[in-house]
């Protein structure tokens, strides 16, 4: 065999060149992988950086419209006063309902009813065998009510009617109350006679007279019921009563008939008396019982609101409902929050068992939880996270009032686990988180009472939506 020198060299360069190929080849498939890994990471970090800078424009423009409101609180407003209603249906809270309340003139209460009163109400003695818990129906006529008598109580409250499962507030101690004193033709309001809250009361008043409060257009036969919550006390042995609901279906107040018609309330009106206890025993503190702590008349023409004594073992619907306030970062200088606006309710069926002939306790069924989607004000899509619930992706509608409902689980009233994920107006891969605030964030999401309206479009709510700190 001849050896070719020329053959083998030239395979060897052929050789070389495809190995060298073959690594060329290795080499770039490696850098685009790392260009590709590089630019993955770059976007991951981009889209984390957007939300990010979002959220630090919000918090900065949010502290520029509301310089007053200190970040370090709750962002939780919500009473979660529970709502009673005699019927199994779940009544929707709505926006507005068809009913109203309405401020009217000065009413003079007559020394007649005064009299007859303090007859029936003895100061200091136990007052409560006059009547049992009770609920109420509501007339087909408009009704109004007003005070008629202030007694000592160190604590200040607000009576409030729930009518259909909707909580209104009617007055507060010593609103729009006077009297008048022995020796003195000269009104003075109920709140400047002393700076001592147990001596604000009309007891040795010589005349009283005080606003009236008239619902109109409440649906007759509506399910309907009064309670005093305590938002202050001035006592600290009282504490205990801080936010507790005093109300006819728990015996802390009395449905007192037999009180004629006074002469300056029309012709064919009926009247009735609710008087009202502040104080329930507990552990060592005890009651005094006398119902006389305030007493408001309630008068309609032809009717007034019927009274039903609450039978032992006749279960009631309960219901404690938030109303969460969410923006969506659609602008980071909109403060309306009427994004999403939706109500989570608790459901239970309560049943009452008294403890004596006056006294109820009441034993809770298992809740049900339901969310409420009441109002949207944006048009991005998201995803509503309600405890252990995760709704599907839903497309904002402007100015849309869906209340379509969902069955929920696992929300907690008291932490407000609930979250939203919002697409980005400008990036439609990049979703903004949205969860309930911590103390010292600027909130996207805010916690209300079911009965506070949402604000028009691009209108700023007001500051006193959140607290703000006072000198003492």
């Amino acid at each position: 065999m001849i050896w070719n020198k020329k053959d083998n060299f030239a395979d060897r360069k052929n050789n070389y060149i495809s190995i060298n190929n073959i690594v060329m080849k290795k080499v770039m498939m490696m850098l685009t992988a790392v260009l590709l890994t590089a630019c993955t990471k770059t976007d991951l970090f981009d889209e984390g950086q957007l939300e990010k800078d979002t959220k630090k424009a919000y918090a900065e423009n949010f502290t520029k419209a509301y310089p007053n409101v200190d970040l370090n609180q709750s962002w939780d407003y919500s009473h979660k006063n529970p709502a009673y209603s005699l019927s199994t249906s779940n009544h929707a809270l709505t926006r507005a309902e068809s009913f109203t309340l309405t401020q009217g003139s000065e009413y003079e209460v007559d020394a007649s009813t005064l009299n007859w009163l303090k007859g029936k109400l003895k100061n200091g003695k136990n007052n409560r065998n006059l009547g049992k818990a009770f609920y109420m129906k509501a007339p087909a006529n408009n009704f109004t009510i007003v005070p008629i008598f202030q007694g000592q109580a160190s604590s200040i409250w607000e009576l409030h009617a729930v009518i259909n499962g909707v909580d209104m507030k009617v007055w507060e101690k010593c609103q729009d109350i006077w009297m008048k004193t022995s020796g003195s033709d000269e009104w003075k309001s109920v709140s400047s006679v002393s700076t001592n809250e147990l001596n604000k009361n009309t007891e040795n008043a010589t005349a009283v007279k005080a606003k009236t409060y008239t619902f109109n257009n409440v649906p007759a036969g509506a399910d309907m019921y009064f309670y005093l919550t305590v938002t202050k006390v001035t006592n600290s042995k009282y504490d205990y009563t801080i936010n507790s609901q005093m109300s006819s279906l728990s015996g802390m107040m009395l449905s007192l008939s037999g009180c004629e018609r006074p002469a300056n309330i029309e012709e064919g009106n009926e009247i009735t008396l609710i008087a009202c206890e502040d104080v329930y025993d507990h552990g060592n503190v005890k009651s005094d019982n006398d119902m006389n702590d305030v007493v408001f008349m309630v008068y309609g023409k032809p009717e007034v609101p019927t009274t039903t004594e609450i039978e032992d073992g006749q279960p009631i619907v309960k219901q404690t409902t938030v109303r969460y306030m969410i923006e969506d970062l659609g602008a980071t200088d909109d403060f309306d929050f009427n994004d999403i606006v939706v109500d989570v309710t608790e459901t239970a069926l309560s049943t009452p068992h008294y403890n004596d002939d006056y006294t109820i306790s009441w034993t809770d069924s298992e809740p049900t939880q339901k969310a409420i989607i009441r109002h949207l004000g944006g048009t991005l899509p998201f995803k509503l996270t309600i405890g252990n619930t995760k709704l599907e992706e839903m497309q904002g509608v402007l100015g849309s009032n869906p209340n379509e409902e969902y069955d929920v689980t696992g929300w907690n009233k008291n932490t407000h686990n609930i979250s939203v994920k919002v697409k980005q107006a400008s990036n439609s891969t990049v979703y903004n988180n949205v969860a309930f605030p911590k103390s010292g964030e600027a909130p996207m999401i805010v916690a209300k009472d079911p009965q506070v309206e949402w604000m028009p479009e691009r209108q700023h709510v007001p500051e006193d939506w959140f607290y703000i700190p006072t000198e003492e």
